[in-house]
């Protein structure tokens, strides 16, 4: 064990210490941007034949909301 810890500690010696490391040159990158952002403004449904089966989808959607809301609201008064 002695013998061990005394070949380990001599190699331990006779390690050369790094040279000095200098920061390399990165450009700097614009910042970070989402691929996707919330428009500024709301989507027109009827502009696009791709946006309107979405907003079809999220009127009928938010109709049942609705409805559903009256609902309760009548049976609980």
């Amino acid at each position: 064990m002695q013998n061990l810890m005394r070949r380990l500690l001599s190699r331990l010696g006779k390690r050369r210490p790094h040279p000095a490391r200098t920061e390399t040159y990165r450009p700097q990158r614009p910042p970070h941007r989402p691929l996707h952002r919330r428009p500024e403004f709301p989507l027109d449904g009827g502009a696009s034949l791709l946006v309107r089966p979405y907003m079809l989808a999220h009127e009928r959607q938010q109709a049942q909301r609705e409805r559903a809301f009256l609902r309760e609201m009548t049976v609980a008064s």
